[in-house]
C-alpha cells in the first residue's frame, strides 16, 4: 500500500471563479517542489516529488488562489479522493477534514454546501450519509455544488431554447 503526504497547500488568495483540472503544461516541471505546493497529496513527498503523476487533488490555481470550486472537486466531485490508488481509510478521513478545514476557514459559502455527517443525521432522521447527492428516501439532495457564473449561463441558455421550442411547437397544432 502507498505512503502518502497530505499537507496544507499555500496560496496567496482566494477564488471562486471557474475551475478546470490543470494539466501538465500549466506547471512548471523543472520545479517540482512549487508545482506540488498546489496539491494536497503526494505519494512521494513535497519537498522533491518524482514526478507530476505522484501528486493527486489541485486545489491551487496557476495564480497562486485557493479555488473554492476546486474544493468541492476534490471534497465530492469527480477528481475526489476515491481517484487515488490505494488510499487507505485514515489518511482518507484526514483529508476530508482537511479539505472542509480549508473550505470553512476561507469561504463562507463552503459550508453552506458541505453537510457533516451529524448534521446529515440529524436532518434526515439517521439516515447514512450521502455526501455525492441524489435520493435518500423522499428527501433530494444538492448533487456536486458548483458556484460557477459560466455554468449558470449555460443553463438560462438552456432554458431559453426549450422554452422557444416548446412555444413552437404548441404554435403548429
Amino acid at each position: 500500500m502507498t505512503e502518502y503526504s497530505i499537507h496544507r497547500p499555500r496560496f496567496t488568495g482566494t477564488t471562486r471563479n471557474d475551475w478546470v483540472f490543470p494539466t501538465a503544461q500549466d506547471f512548471d516541471t523543472s520545479d517540482l517542489s512549487a508545482a506540488a505546493d498546489r496539491f494536497l497529496v503526494s505519494a512521494s513527498g513535497f519537498e522533491e516529488p518524482d514526478s507530476l503523476d505522484d501528486l493527486y487533488l489541485p486545489v491551487v490555481d496557476r495564480r497562486g488562489e485557493l479555488s473554492l470550486n476546486a474544493l468541492f472537486a476534490a471534497r465530492d466531485g469527480p477528481y475526489d479522493a476515491d481517484q487515488i490508488p490505494d488510499l487507505d481509510a485514515d489518511t482518507r478521513a484526514e483529508l476530508d477534514t482537511l479539505i472542509d478545514d480549508l473550505g470553512t476557514e476561507h469561504f463562507e459559502e463552503y459550508q453552506e454546501v458541505v453537510v457533516s455527517d451529524a448534521d446529515w443525521a440529524a436532518a434526515t432522521g439517521g439516515a447514512p450519509a450521502n455526501p455525492t447527492g441524489g435520493v435518500v428516501g423522499d428527501t433530494i439532495t444538492a448533487a456536486e455544488a458548483s458556484y460557477s457564473s459560466t455554468g449558470a449561463t449555460i443553463g438560462l441558455l438552456f432554458l431559453a431554447v426549450a422554452t422557444v421550442a416548446v412555444n413552437r411547437l404548441r404554435g403548429r397544432r
